[in-house]
């Protein structure tokens, strides 16, 4: 059996403290973050919002809402390395910025290539033997809604997590391609911000710079897998 990746993001949260106000199209154009044409775009669009309390700007190739206490990046159409520079580029900027958690996510929707391929994912994630006692199969039909995998990241020799870093894999049915499974990795970071002089956007950036693309392949690696796995046989 075989599948297809019909969809592929990634979006980039930052939890901190922010100002809003200060994140517009504008901006991003003055420091040449985005060009003149996204710009415009972004100014033109009927999704653009700014206030102490939220700004919203919109491009065709990425979405940015930014609260007082959350900054997130969400990628639109093919990615590319240019959302990891965007990313960076705008931390870099507000260096000093209060920044205690980062997630690196990556977003999927794969179409299998026969209903009974998208139906077996959920059989061999979700067993319909276990199930199955305990619901009456002529009147109650279980079936996978969602799966979360939390991975911590532990100390070589230790049995317990011993890091605030953790990985999160999560399945569901996708609710835009037609037999189709939608897979997403969170990996959340708040080490860096136990470092002295690492708990801001500068040390967000540094981050951003050197994971974002191993995460990248880690995630299409980890769907990869749970897929070949799940469809095997």
């Amino acid at each position: 059996m075989s599948y297809t990746a019909e969809i592929f993001g990634s979006s980039i949260v930052l939890v901190g403290q922010f100002n809003p106000a200060i994140f517009t199209a504008d901006w991003l154009e003055r420091n040449s973050l985005i060009g003149s044409e996204d710009a415009e775009y972004a100014r033109a669009s009927t999704n653009v919002l700014v206030s102490h309390a939220v700004a919203v700007c919109e491009t065709e190739w990425f979405a940015l809402q930014v609260l007082e206490n959350q900054f997130s990046l969400t990628s639109k159409g093919a990615l590319s390395h240019a959302f990891r520079d965007l990313a960076e580029g705008i931390a870099t900027l507000v260096p000093h910025t209060p920044v205690t958690a980062l997630g690196l996510n990556f977003m999927g929707h794969y179409k299998m290539s026969t209903e009974a391929g998208y139906h077996k994912v959920g059989d061999v994630l979700v067993p319909k033997k276990l199930w199955g006692e305990l619901f009456d199969p002529e009147t109650e039909k279980p079936g996978m809604a969602d799966v979360t995998v939390k991975i911590q990241q532990m100390r070589v020799g230790e049995t317990i997590a011993s890091s605030p870093d953790e990985l999160r894999i999560n399945v569901q049915p996708s609710a835009t391609v037609k037999w189709g499974v939608f897979l997403s990795c969170n990996a959340h970071r708040e080490s860096f911000g136990k470092v002295k002089g690492k708990a801001n956007a500068a040390g967000a950036a540094e981050l951003i710079g050197v994971e974002w693309e191993k995460t990248w392949h880690r995630a299409e690696s980890i769907f990869d897998g749970i897929l070949t796995k799940a469809t095997a046989g």
